[in-house]
């Protein structure tokens, strides 16, 4: 018996220490999120410089693997209204299906400006396909659009405008909306998580600490810092953040662009969506693993710099407290049914109202998360719409979710390798003949 009364000791300890953790995560996100929906009342207006004489040389590389949608962002982007000699239009064309690879290529045909590289596989997954490709780039800035992203016109002339008045810049970052989000339960979570990042986080960043991170899409990289630097970390299941984490380590600057967004979607199926979210927790896991230590320990780099480090990474630092939580709470709530808690052995037995009211307390003192998702679809213009819908699919698809998110991260964490996922994108049903091409 008294080995059965230490064992819940250490269950009972482990779930109040976690809990106290979530708790005090929690608070830092509701004040985030209170700093965040400030913020957003205050946004600052579009800005673009006219003299185009200023503008640099751009290479846009769109990595892709057996995906039509690649064409959808690659029509947009001709379309933008850019010096065309200071533009370059790469498709990186690592598909495994013939048919997929002769659609590109008629679509490269039929406008000369495209450009398409192969290399044969997809070793090193997007990052080995960018490395290859970077060498081919004519641009002083790389931007780097995943297939299913759609920018606008203005898109590029206004992310410049950061690199223009600071070279120094690593690079700029855009915001991201999301163009699917009311589809189904899924593609509201996906875009709750999305918005998490670019509607509370990455604003709070760019006010508090003048810094930010590039996110995979959407974002403009100098050239000459990421050839300095080796190029991508090949295999990196999130080279972004392995390469921001990088810069930011050496001290440079990655300036967020947070009135410029660009339409992308979010996985449409449960199933595409728990692998998404297990592969970004993994990679990101990944790249902390590899250069946390050298940015938190560092004497030389700036406290608010760490600090932006570590809030951006605190997400997955929730979700492994809220698992903690999760599941000492429940072996502690059982303990207590059967009497082996002392508290509950000397009071009355443990009843389902105490079950209930214990739940109840502790959702309350975690759901900054939740919180944070509700208030970014505010600030996107979705919020009252969708609350209630929101908060089901939370609490249905959000559970299952943290649970892949849980498995990423101990993979990474023991260090087991961890596949790519290829995902369904409903711009892979978009048929290219459909698309507002021009030479």
């Amino acid at each position: 018996m008294g080995e059965i009364m230490g064992f819940h000791i250490v269950i009972k300890t482990i779930f109040e220490i976690a809990l106290m953790g979530a708790f005090v995560l929690s608070l830092g996100y509701f004040i985030v999120t209170a700093f965040a929906l400030a913020l957003s009342r205050f946004r600052d207006k579009p800005e673009i410089i006219d003299d185009t004489s200023l503008y640099p040389t751009v290479t846009v590389q769109i990595p892709t693997y057996n995906e039509i949608a690649a064409l959808n962002c690659a029509a947009r982007c001709l379309e933008f209204d850019y010096p065309p000699e200071k533009l370059q239009i790469m498709i990186g064309d690592d598909s495994s299906q013939p048919a997929v690879s002769a659609t590109i290529d008629a679509f490269a045909a039929a406008n000369p400006r495209i450009e398409i590289s192969r290399r044969g596989d997809n070793a090193g997954f997007k990052p080995g396909n960018l490395n290859v490709m970077l060498p081919k780039a004519k641009g002083d800035y790389l931007l780097i659009l995943d297939s299913d992203f759609l920018p606008k016109k203005d898109f590029l002339k206004r992310l410049v405008v950061p690199v223009i008045k600071d070279p120094s810049l690593a690079g700029a970052q855009a915001a991201w909306r999301i163009l699917n989000v009311h589809d189904n339960h899924s593609t509201l979570m996906g875009t709750g998580i999305v918005n998490i990042i670019h509607s509370v986080i990455l604003p709070f960043l760019n006010a508090a600490t003048n810094q930010c991170v590039f996110c995979g899409s959407g974002e403009l990289v100098k050239k000459s810092y990421l050839e300095e630097r080796g190029g991508w970390t090949a295999g990196a299941l999130t080279e972004d953040v392995d390469y921001s984490l990088r810069v930011i380590t050496e001290g440079k600057r990655i300036a967020y662009v947070s009135d410029l967004r660009i339409r992308c979607e979010v996985p449409y199926t449960p199933g595409d969506l728990f692998r998404q979210q297990m592969r970004w927790a993994y990679g990101v896991m990944r790249a902390f693993m590899a250069h946390g230590k050298k940015l938190f320990f560092s004497r030389t780099i700036q406290k608010r710099t760490k600090f932006a480090a570590f809030l951006f990474g605190s997400g997955y630092v929730m979700v492994a407290l809220l698992l903690l939580t999760s599941v000492f709470g429940l072996l502690n709530l059982i303990s207590g049914f059967f009497g082996i808690d002392p508290a509950a052995a000397n009071s009355s037995s443990y009843t389902v109202g105490h079950f209930v009211y214990d739940t109840a307390v502790n959702l309350l003192l975690t759901c900054g998360m939740i919180v944070s998702s509700i208030a970014a679809g505010f600030i996107n213009g979705f919020g009252l719409r969708s609350i209630g819908r929101l908060i089901a699919a939370s609490f249905s698809i959000g559970v299952v979710c943290m649970f892949f998110v849980g498995r990423g991260l101990m993979t990474a964490w023991f260090g087991l390798p961890m596949k790519w996922f290829m995902l369904k994108k409903a711009g892979n049903e978009t048929p290219a003949t459909g698309l507002p091409i021009k030479a």
